[in-house]
């Protein structure tokens, strides 16, 4: 539309434009000022910090050579190794060409003061303080200065090789300053960048600047305030800004700080301040020619409103009343448009109120989520029932007296907003009492409309939604002033709200069936995952405490065989150191049986403590024991250790018997020696001072009692109660915590009982109860002494020539005939070309092993027996164990009792299976 020039002269026309002009360029012009000011200051602050934060991280990446050169020296201590009373070693040719990267030369000091140069040349720097030599022995590296006149100081590394050994040497590096302080490196300082680093008195170490610098004393001042700040300085008539950081070296390499001081020209790091200027004084010209045309365009367009008029009633003359005019004019103009989409709107409403109802209704009955329900009433509702603010507000039921609003958020996008509100019992009841709607003005308005009260709204019309004749939440229409109704709006808005109570209904009914799913569901995979998780901790939890039992077990089995070695070394060198004892015979075999018998207990302590708190079996109580004849013997056996160690470190003890009159007991006589033996080693290490050990025996009932007692320093009432724990121990570094651990587990394993009073000074008493021998040790005894009937051919196969000769030796003692060989393989070919009636094999062989010989042994004829010697396992069904083949186990060292035993149920069962298959062999 074309409009005359002369539109200016309309009142309308002239205050809009002088509206524009005066808002437009009034705050653009005050906006100049504050923008220039801050941005200044931000400009120079952020300068400061910048220049702060790169001296700094030049700062680091000089620390990080030094932590580099520092590994240098470790790995070449460690490639050389500590060399006592040698002035050097050669380095290896691997490091040294890498290393002349880093260091000028390299040497190794002895502790005389002579070096030995290993790499480039260097020249001895002066001898470290008594400072740094303790700096030094901590087994830290030291970097010190040598300062030349008119040059760069040299800068010295050392290190000890090893701190543990003093008179080991130091290794000395010379480093290069190229490499430390990397100047001729682009990525080392950031552009227009100048580095300076000050030692101590002031002293410039390196600076990229040519000729001196004159903020020396500007740093010093500062650094007494702050270990970094911001200085400004000239250098060659230009001004500078400069940043510092202090770089601590006191601690790891006893040095003393060094300052990294970073400099900018001023006028680069405030060049973004011109164009500042510039580009704000074009934003203030274009935003005046900008609001030059616009206010002209507004002025323009003040016309328009008559032609969206006259459009309008074209538009209401075809049935359209959906268009509206908008006019913000804020004068008369926009008064009209408002009249007329009145107008519009009153005749629209009256076509679309029962379509708009519909649509509701099936969206809300169709939707089974209640955030789509929320969300469609609130976007659909105010369609049909205008209002400033609608609100939908549900009760939470998990929570009483607690209900959450939502509003949709006109003026930030359309999204929706959730706030919880207060629902009091006497708002609950009234809104009970006003099942079809309820008025509420401003000065009546209770605490659960806050959220539309507090965007302004005045009176509000609520519509209560139940379910199940309980209430469920209500619907709220908020206005800025009172509303006027109609009695059809009401009723309409009532059946609005129905639908939308009974949709809701639906829709909590389906989420807390999804809910109660999901719950069921997440608790699932919590118990699988805690399941999981706790196994995982279980299984690692049970490693570790092998991995430390482990440990704990290996010094336990070192104290057992030093028990059982001693006296096997003992009586042996006696009869190795008096030869003229050896023509005593009864003395001889004497000494020879207590070495026997200490070599068998040696054997049985790996199993015992394998089978530390194992569960009884039969043969732990299938033999019987003379405790009188048991005592005597265990004295003598211990004797190296009660008499002669004592007498060494000044002690005498008496060992004392007092042995009634007792019955055999039933139990393992080796398991009982180790009892007594543990009891008489702790009462000896018991004792201070010089003292007494008694050990009595007597009968109680069925039962026989064995008493320990020491005369030593006794236990306070905390130790006696734990004596008997595992790895508990009172010794310290001389202790394992076993040995009495052990004594009560064999007591245990022997039916047996054991009680301890002790007393602080006054000596402690082990009582010990054990059963007589019974009916299960005399049927014990009877299959022992079984003797064998029949003499077999027997295959042996090991690979130690002794163990073989050995078996061998046992074997023909007993008139069996016997052919060996020293592996699996040979035995293999053996046995294909011959007929022997047992088969004896080590478990453990080169090529064919004692499992796989019993298993080819056993496809070409499975009523031949096989016997595995293994070093672990005691004498067992072969199947028990899981050795492939074999129909026994016996443990090494193999005995002549094991030997006939093993031998005596081989013969029993082949003559069981014999019976079976009512045939005779030969010679059976």
């Amino acid at each position: 539309m074309k409009l005359d020039k002369t539109f200016l002269r309309s009142k309308v026309a002239r205050r809009v434009f002088a509206l524009f002009i005066i808002c437009a360029l009034l705050p653009i012009t005050l906006l100049a000022i504050v923008s220039f000011s801050h941005v200044s200051s931000q400009l120079n602050e952020q300068t400061k910090k910048r220049l702060h934060r790169e001296s700094k991280a030049v700062g680091m990446s000089i620390y990080e050579r030094l932590l580099f050169l520092e590994a240098d020296m470790k790995l070449i201590a460690s490639k050389m190794g500590p060399r006592p009373g040698r002035a050097g070693k050669t380095m290896p040719a691997s490091l040294g060409e890498d290393l002349g990267k880093r260091f000028k030369g390299l040497a190794r000091v002895n502790d005389a003061g002579h070096y030995s140069r290993l790499l480039g040349r260097i020249q001895m720097p002066s001898d470290p303080t008594p400072a740094q030599q303790r700096h030094l022995k901590s087994g830290k590296s030291l970097v010190s200065l040598e300062h030349q006149s008119g040059l760069p100081p040299q800068i010295f590394m050392r290190r000890m090789l090893d701190p543990q050994r003093p008179d080991s040497g130091v290794l000395l590096g010379e480093v290069l300053a190229s490499y430390l302080w990397a100047l001729d490196d682009q990525a080392t300082l950031p552009a227009r960048t100048e580095m300076c680093v000050l030692g101590d008195s002031r002293k410039v170490l390196v600076c990229s600047f040519e000729g001196p610098v004159t903020f020396v004393e500007d740093v010093a001042f500062h650094m007494a305030n702050s270990p970094s700040a911001y200085i400004e300085w000239e250098h060659g008539g230009e001004p500078y800004l400069a940043g510092f950081w202090s770089l601590p070296l006191k601690f790891r390499f006893h040095a003393p700080t060094w300052t990294v001081v970073l400099s900018e020209p001023k006028a680069f790091a405030l060049a973004p301040m011109s164009s500042f200027k510039y580009a704000f004084s074009l934003v203030i010209l274009l935003s005046v020619l900008v609001v030059s045309l616009l206010s002209v365009s507004q002025i323009r367009k003040s016309l328009v409103p008559l032609e969206k008029l006259r459009e309008g009633t074209q538009r209401i003359a075809r049935g359209d009343f959906t268009s509206r005019v908008a006019i913000t004019s804020g004068d008369e103009f926009e008064e009209l448009g408002d009249s007329f989409n009145a107008m519009v709107g009153q005749l629209g409403r009256q076509f679309d109120t029962l379509a708009t109802i519909s649509e509701i209704d099936r969206a809300v009955l169709s939707a089974l989520e209640t955030n789509t329900i929320v969300g469609t009433v609130l976007d659909r509702v105010g369609e049909i029932f205008p209002c400033d603010l609608l609100g939908v507000s549900l009760l939470d039921a998990e929570v009483a007296d607690a209900a959450w609003t939502y509003l949709r958020d006109r003026e930030g996008g359309g999204g929706m907003i959730v706030e919880g509100v207060e629902l009091l019992p006497q708002d609950v009841q009234r809104l009970h009492d006003h099942p079809g709607h309820l008025f509420v003005a401003e000065q009546d308005m209770p605490q659960f409309l806050a959220p539309l009260g507090k965007r302004g709204m005045k009176a509000f019309l609520i519509l209560s939604l139940f379910r199940a004749r309980e209430l469920s939440g209500f619907i709220t229409m908020a206005y800025r002033k009172q509303p006027e109704h109609s009695e059809e709006d009401l009723v309409q808005a009532r059946q609005v709200a129905d639908q939308v109570a009974a949709a809701l209904a639906n829709a909590r009914d389906v989420a807390e069936r999804k809910r109660t799913e999901g719950l069921l569901q997440e608790s699932n995979q919590q118990l699988k995952d805690a399941l999981a998780e706790l196994k995982s901790t279980q299984k690692q939890m049970v490693q570790q405490e092998r991995l430390r039992a482990l440990g704990q077990m290996a010094s336990g089995i070192a104290h057992d065989f030093n028990n059982t070695l001693s006296p096997i070394v003992g009586f042996s060198e006696l009869l190795l150191l008096n030869p003229k004892s050896l023509e005593d015979t009864g003395k001889v075999k004497e000494h020879l049986r207590i070495i026997n018998t200490a070599a068998r207990d040696a054997s049985k302590v790996v199993s015992r403590l394998r089978d530390f708190y194992r569960p009884r079996v039969q043969e732990d109580i299938s033999g019987s024991v003379d405790l009188n004849k048991l005592v005597p013997e265990t004295i003598r056996l211990t004797q190296p250790k009660w008499k002669d160690q004592a007498l060494t470190n000044g002690i005498t003890v008496e060992v004392e018997t007092e042995l009634g009159e007792v019955k055999p007991i039933a139990g393992n006589e080796s398991e009982l020696r180790e009892v007594l033996t543990n009891l008489i080693f702790n009462a000896v290490d018991a004792m201070a001072e010089s003292g007494t050990i008694a050990l009595k025996t007597r009968m109680d009932g069925d039962q026989v009692v064995l008493e320990v007692q020491d005369s030593g320093m006794g236990m306070t009432e905390e130790v006696r109660q734990r004596c008997l724990e595992p790895f508990f121990s009172t010794k310290g570094d001389r202790g394992t915590g076993l040995g009495l651990a052990m004594v009560y587990g064999i007591i245990q394993r022997q039916q047996g009982t054991i009680d301890i009073e002790s007393r602080p000074g006054k000596g402690t008493s082990f009582l010990i109860r054990l059963p007589v021998a019974g009916r299960q040790m005399a049927e014990g005894q009877a299959v022992r002494g079984t003797k064998i009937a029949e003499r077999l051919h027997v295959l042996v196969a090991d690979d130690d020539p002794l163990v073989r000769r050995v078996t061998t030796e046992y074997l023909t003692s007993l008139g069996y005939t016997v052919q060996t060989a020293a592996g699996g393989a040979e035995a293999l070919e053996h046995f294909k070309g011959g007929r022997f009636d047992l088969v004896i094999t080590d478990q453990g062989m080169p090529g064919v092993s004692g499992e796989q010989l019993a298993s080819a042994v056993k496809q070409q004829d499975t009523q031949t027996p096989v016997i595995i010697l293994t070093g672990a396992g005691k004498m067992t069904e072969g199947a028990e164990v899981g050795l492939n083949g074999a129909d026994f186990v016996i443990s090494k060292p193999l005995t002549m009792a094991t030997l006939r035993e093993v031998l005596t149920k081989v013969r029993a069962r082949d003559a069981a299976s014999k019976r079976e298959r009512g045939t005779v062999r030969s010679g059976a």
